[in-house]
């Protein structure tokens, strides 16, 4: 999961430096995602390499939350894409990052540190609604939001927004999110310029 943290994280640091700090930030109030000791979790089997990720909401402070994490990664080409990601630590297979900070609130997710800075999901966003990422000419863009509990998630039928990021970066080319207003990042595809598809799970525990 270190390693999709990593991603997740590479994914909010392009923001447009014409842009307003408002339409890189999301307001509400605390939301019980982003508590110290929320655990972030993924599938027990390994996928394409990747395999024991695990993260923890370590403190939160001024609405922000500070998260570790690390990851088991045998994929030569993710590892080589994480290689250029500042704050990221391989070792071996072993890939870590520290103090990676996420603002949760009840109106969406933003990415707030080292990487891609700027809204991940505005939970009232429409089909079509972009989010700008500072110092980047990229945006990410909402492509589809349920109307009805039409995604399985667990034992669940839940709602998701579906946001799209064509990131290019270093061998990565697009990042596609889907997320839940209760339950978070629940999916993260990560394509690569190999035509390679990633797909991952994401449990939020403790406090959810």
């Amino acid at each position: 999961m270190k390693k999709l943290f990593s991603i997740l994280f590479i994914s909010s640091i392009l923001f447009w430096g014409c842009e307003k700090d408002s339409d890189f930030t999301i307001e509400g109030d605390q939301s019980d995602l982003g508590k110290v000791g929320t655990t972030i979790s993924s599938s027990t089997q390994p996928i394409a390499g990747i395999s024991n990720f695990s993260a923890e909401v370590t403190s939160l402070e001024d609405g922000v939350s500070s998260i570790d994490g690390e990851v088991t990664i045998t994929n030569s080409v993710v590892k080589q894409i994480l290689s250029n990601v500042p704050g990221v630590e391989i070792s071996g297979d072993k890939v870590s990052a520290r103090d990676v900070e996420v603002k949760f609130t009840s109106k969406g997710i933003e990415n707030k540190y080292p990487f891609f800075q700027g809204v991940l999901v505005n939970y009232d966003s429409k089909v079509g609604d972009t989010y700008p990422i500072k110092d980047s000419k990229t945006v990410r863009k909402v492509i589809y939001k349920s109307t009805t509990d039409d995604y399985s998630y667990a034992f669940y039928k839940i709602k998701i927004i579906t946001i799209e990021h064509e990131i290019n970066f270093n061998g990565l080319k697009k990042i596609t999110y889907w997320v839940n207003h209760k339950y978070g990042v629940v999916r993260i595809e990560f394509e690569l310029d190999n035509d390679e598809k990633i797909t991952m799970p994401f449990y939020f525990g403790s406090n959810i």
